[in-house]
């Protein structure tokens, strides 16, 4: 009732997803770092943490080059660093604005290309297995054998049901691994294209390496002329090896 009566509109994060509220996540490692250096000298936390803020208050943004109060207030409140004459009023300017949604996104490019960052093919409608995200009990697997059936999604949020008592969940594409239904060929065997194709490409010169190259047409019931293999340098062992038994 209060952020209805005053405007506020509540995001709620993905459980067990702390990367979503990195904002606030940054921030509260701040204040704890200020809470450890308080009880380490044995002063009051309150008086400190109040320190804290009229200085963050007070700091031009590395990203944004304005300070906090200034972007709230329009104009930059009095610290103990001495200034000369009154503050004056800052206009309202949104240059900081498109300099923070480009740093932001140069810093998400850059996060997912050190992650290997993929984009996950779940959709609506798909059957996918959770993460067990439950520690303590390490005979778990990683993930659980319930299945559950994904209701929506809105980014990297997805909606899940258990199909086995209804109840639904919010988590993170990450959190979820979808069940590939096999597909059936002509003559009746399952063939998987996603896993068999890469599992077959994978295995293709290491599987077959030791069949011989030239085969003749009887053998492959066609009529296209066969095309030799490239022919392969020889194996030489180096000179230094010359006095050893290899």
């Amino acid at each position: 009732m209060y952020c209805k009566y005053h405007g506020i509109t509540l995001n709620h994060s993905t459980p067990y997803w702390p990367q979503e509220n990195g904002l606030v996540e940054r921030q509260n490692r701040s204040l704890i770092k200020r809470l450890q250096i308080s009880a380490a000298f044995g002063r009051d936390w309150k008086q400190d943490l109040q320190d804290y803020l009229i200085m963050y208050y007070t700091t031009p943004h590395s990203i944004t080059g304005k300070t906090p109060t200034e972007l709230m207030y329009g104009h930059t409140i009095r610290s103990k660093l001495p200034a000369i004459g009154d503050v004056e009023t800052v206009p309202p300017q949104t240059e900081f604005r498109d300099r923070d949604q480009q740093l932001k996104e140069k810093g998400k490019e850059m996060e997912d290309t050190r992650r290997r960052a993929r984009k996950s093919s779940i959709e609506s409608g798909d059957t996918v297995l959770m993460q067990n995200l439950k520690p303590g009990n390490k005979l778990l697997t990683t993930f659980s054998p319930k299945q559950y059936l994904v209701l929506s999604r809105s980014g990297s949020r997805a909606t899940v049901e258990d199909l086995q008592n209804g109840k639904s969940y919010d988590r993170n594409v990450a959190h979820l691994k979808k069940i590939v239904q096999p597909e059936i060929v002509s003559d009746g065997v399952p063939f998987n294209n996603s896993d068999d194709q890469d599992e077959l490409q994978a295995s293709s010169e290491e599987d077959f390496h030791g069949f011989d190259s030239e085969v003749t047409n009887s053998e492959t019931n066609s009529s296209e002329p066969i095309i030799p293999a490239r022919q392969r340098r020889s194996a030489k062992k180096p000179s230094r090896f010359n006095d050893y038994y290899m």
